[in-house]
């Protein structure tokens, strides 16, 4: 009996220490993907074709970052910007990630993210290295200070 609820305990307590660290798993490994942007300024990433003349994911690019992450070539899931094009992020290897979707902090909220950043940063609320940075150092976290908590 004791070593059943021991074992129940240690599962209980490493579920609720793991918890705060679900949302940080939509984060790219920083060794892997560091944030790699062009030399964009705010008055080039705000000219309306800016994303439409960016050139696609080259293969090379994609697969070096799969390779990166331990993918194969094969894997058909998205390759996220973590510094998007949108906010003067380029294809490198070094700002591309697989990134998994989920229902809180998957693509669709990052998306958001990006829009809402980049409208900041056209609006002048914000300096385009400010929401870089801030993409950069946490996504998630950028996500929760100027989306949810401007819902």
């Amino acid at each position: 009996m004791f070593v059943r609820t021991a074992g129940i305990s240690f599962f209980a307590s490493t579920l609720l220490l793991a918890l705060p660290s679900l949302a940080h798993a939509q984060l790219p490994n920083p060794l892997q993907t560091t944030g790699d942007k062009t030399k964009a300024t705010e008055a080039d990433v705000c000219k309306p074709d800016y994303e439409a003349s960016f050139k696609p994911i080259e293969n090379w690019q994609r697969s070096e970052t799969l390779r990166r992450y331990g993918r194969r070539d094969d894997y058909d899931g998205p390759l996220d910007h973590l510094i998007p094009i949108s906010l003067g992020g380029s294809n490198d290897p070094d700002n591309l990630w697989p990134m998994a979707d989920n229902k809180e902090y998957g693509i669709a909220a990052k998306r958001e993210l990006e829009t809402k950043l980049h409208t900041m940063v056209c609006g002048k609320e914000i300096s385009l290295k400010a929401a870089q940075d801030a993409v950069r150092k946490n996504w998630v976290k950028a996500y929760d200070r100027y989306v949810k908590t401007a819902e």
